[in-house]
């Protein structure tokens, strides 16, 4: 009933008749407010339907025991899971017997272990923590009546009489209420779960070890290039540990920032970058060329999440492309060299050819006019000195090629002895001097007095000379003049030969001194382009120097011989040392020498000639001839050639040299060769010649060598 003052109630009503005397029956009524009962009641009844359904739940089960073990209840989600029937468990197995023995035995240790105590396998270890007012939840495996087996998580709970309160104060323990849930699909989710733990671990762990193994500096960085991650290469490569690397800016690493921090944007913008080369700097100075590629790395969901790089160490790639490059170029330049002389070895022949059929073609024209019988007296001095000209141009030429031949391949050597520089000089300008007046030219000498002396070969020294003044006439035109100067410059004596011809540009005066090189000077003045090369040499090879000089074209060159000045001689020596130089000839007069030459020609003109000079000369054409005339005279000097049919030069002088001192056993000898090579000449040495001539012969040359000899 709905009460106005205090609301919706729950009455009990109790009526009762009564005799009411004369006014007969009385109906009592009692009311009685019962909604806290009723409520109570409804809260009972509720409560209970909750018990009933949650203890009758298929969903997990409840299993209740006294207070020794025995099951007193196993509900249908006990049922369900074990496969028991309740009739089949009640009051005749403990929870135990339907447990897992091994898991029962461990629990007990582990207990005991724990607690402190004692705790015997088997119902007691299930229940000990409950029965100590410890709250339980643990896993176990039940075991079905079919023997199969799966994992629960079984809370336990002790049951206690509310009654009965033992006397420590605490209730009395009247059974126990086991509530267990089937744990199979959590577990084999949890295996799966740390199947794909273990396998993302696996994952990581492969993935870093290939990171590792790289032989490339590795790294990830952020979209800003702040460094996330490294591999050992990028440690060594920078010098610098992975902490210290993770948080740092990219660039800070490489000797150009900008450049590296470029390198990020542009794979941002191109999502990929390949061969793009940086420099890395490490923290102890070293840098290190590498390759850079990178590219970019999203999360799932394709989010944007940095840069993944790789630093390619190319130095040594970098070291072989420079080789590389630098072998290339050399190959280039050598084989443009090559080319070069095989062109200038081509024009040189052309050139050659020339220069020795040009003057053939003048003396064997000559020589058929001589021959006719119809040329006047003039014109036979005329023929004659063409030839003797152009027999001495060939004689040179032959000597040039020879010259070059020795000096490329290193074996010019030279007779060295004391020498006046002045008097060897002075002798060159005055053979020279008509062909300069002949041509126009005016061939001056200055000699400064006390130019010493030096450690030379007189024969190579009159050679440079005669070179230089030889092309300063070839280049300067009638009516211009060569200069030559000889004097003292500190240690040195400088001989200078100057011109007023067609001087040398600044461009072609570098290969002025070239062999065949006759291209910094015209071509039109013929000759073979050796001679100032030749002569740089000789000077080098006397400790000397050969420089040129020019203003440019049309003002005349100058080239300057420095050699180095040796002791002073004393002044009757020096005086005695110029008048040698001065007259070849003298000390030959009455001197008595033995030719050997098999070529009749060459044996009239070489005896005419020695003759001439004052010599008395016995001419013979055979080794046997020779020996002959030996047993029954001694000469002053034998001079042999060395190519003699039977019995050559050679066996000729060592016959000589094993003969008796008092016989001609130790006559200074000179061998003719036309073999001018320096192991020829060594060969010839060896034998037991003091002197080597080369043919054609130069008479002044070989009458100073039979004066020296005798």
């Amino acid at each position: 009933h709905t009460f106005p003052v205090i609301g919706r109630r729950v009455m009990l009503l109790n009526a009762r008749k009564l005799q009411a005397g004369q006014h007969g029956e009385l109906l009592v009524l009692a009311m009685e407010d019962v909604t806290a009962r009723k409520q109570a009641e409804e809260a009972l009844l509720k409560a209970g339907a909750l018990q009933s359904a949650i203890f009758n739940s298929a969903n997990f089960s409840s299993i209740a025991t006294d207070e020794k073990g025995v099951i007193q209840i196993f509900n249908v989600g006990a049922e369900r899971m074990l496969g028991y029937a309740a009739a089949d468990v009640m009051n005749k197995i403990t929870p135990a017997d339907i447990s897992d023995p091994q898991e029962v035995i461990a629990r007990a240790k582990a207990l005991s272990a724990e607690l402190g105590t004692l705790i015997t396998p088997g119902f007691e270890a299930l229940v000990f923590k409950a029965s100590r007012g410890i709250e339980d939840i643990y896993e176990l495996t039940y075991i079905r009546k079919d023997g199969s087996r799966f994992p629960a998580v079984v809370s336990v709970t002790a049951l206690r009489d509310e009654r009965d309160v033992a006397p420590e104060g605490r209730r009395r323990i009247i059974g126990y209420l086991l509530i267990g849930t089937d744990n199979t699909a959590r577990t084999r989710i949890e295996a799966e779960r740390q199947k794909l733990d273990q396998r993302l671990r696996d994952q990581q762990f492969y993935t870093r070890s290939l990171i590792e193994s790289n032989i490339d500096a590795l790294m990830t960085t952020d979209p800003l290039g702040i460094i996330t991650d490294v591999n050992k290469q990028m440690e060594a490569l920078t010098g610098c540990t992975r902490d210290e690397l993770i948080g740092a800016p990219f660039k800070n690493y490489f000797t150009d920032p900008e450049r590296a921090e470029a390198a990020i944007k542009l794979v941002l913008s191109e999502k990929k970058v390949t061969n793009y080369e940086l420099t890395a700097r490490a923290r102890d100075g070293k840098t290190t060329v590498v390759s850079y590629n990178a590219t970019t790395f999203y999360d799932r969901d394709r989010i944007l999440q940095g840069v993944f790089a790789a630093a390619r160490d190319v130095t040594e790639r970098k070291h072989f492309e420079q080789a590389l490059q630098e072998t290339n170029d050399r190959e280039q330049a050598l084989r443009a060299a090559a080319e070069q002389a095989t062109q200038s070895k081509d024009r040189f022949l052309a050139v050659l050819s020339h220069e020795l059929r040009s003057p053939l073609q003048s003396m064997l024209g000559w020589v058929r006019m001589l021959r006719s019988g119809r040329l006047s007296v003039t014109s036979t001095e005329r023929a004659l000195d063409v030839i003797e000209r152009n027999t001495v141009l060939q004689a040179r030429l032959i000597e040039d090629l020879l010259d070059v031949s020795r000096i490329t391949a290193g074996v010019l050597q030279l007779d060295l002895a004391p020498m006046l520089v002045a008097p060897a000089v002075q002798t060159v300008i005055e053979n020279l001097r008509p062909a300069a007046a002949a041509k126009g030219i005016r061939l001056g000498v200055s000699i400064q007095d006390g130019t010493g002396r030096i450690q030379g070969d007189t024969a190579r020294v009159q050679q440079i000379v005669g070179n230089l003044v030889s092309n300063a006439m070839k280049f300067t035109p009638s009516g211009g003049r060569i200069a030559v100067r000889i004097a003292r410059s500190g240690s040195d004596v400088e001989i200078q030969v100057s011109d007023t011809g067609a001087g040398i540009s600044s461009e072609q005066l570098p290969e002025v001194f070239a062999p065949f090189g006759t291209e910094p000077r015209k071509r039109s003045h013929g000759g073979l382009g050796l001679g100032l090369g030749i002569a740089r040499h000789l000077a080098e090879l006397h400790g000397g120097a050969l420089t040129a000089a020019s203003a440019g074209r049309g003002h005349g060159a100058t080239f300057t011989v420095t050699l180095p000045l040796t002791v002073e001689l004393p002044a009757a020596d020096e005086a005695a040392v110029r008048a040698a130089a001065s007259d070849p000839t003298q000390g030959l007069a009455g001197r008595h020498v033995l030719l050997v030459e098999d070529n009749a020609d060459a044996r009239e003109v070489i005896t005419l000639m020695l003759e001439d000079s004052g010599a008395v000369v016995t001419a013979t054409e055979t080794v046997a001839a020779a020996l002959s005339e030996l047993e029954r005279m001694t000469p002053d000097v034998l001079l042999s050639d060395l190519s003699l049919p039977g019995r050559d030069g050679y066996d000729l002088i060592r016959t000589v040299r094993a003969l008796d001192p008092a016989r001609g056993g130790s006559i200074p000898a000179i061998a003719l060769t036309a073999y001018a090579s320096t192991e020829d000449r060594e060969r010839v040495m060896a034998a037991g010649y003091q002197r080597c001539l080369s043919k054609p012969i130069d008479i002044d040359e070989l009458v100073a060598a039979i004066a020296n000899c005798c």
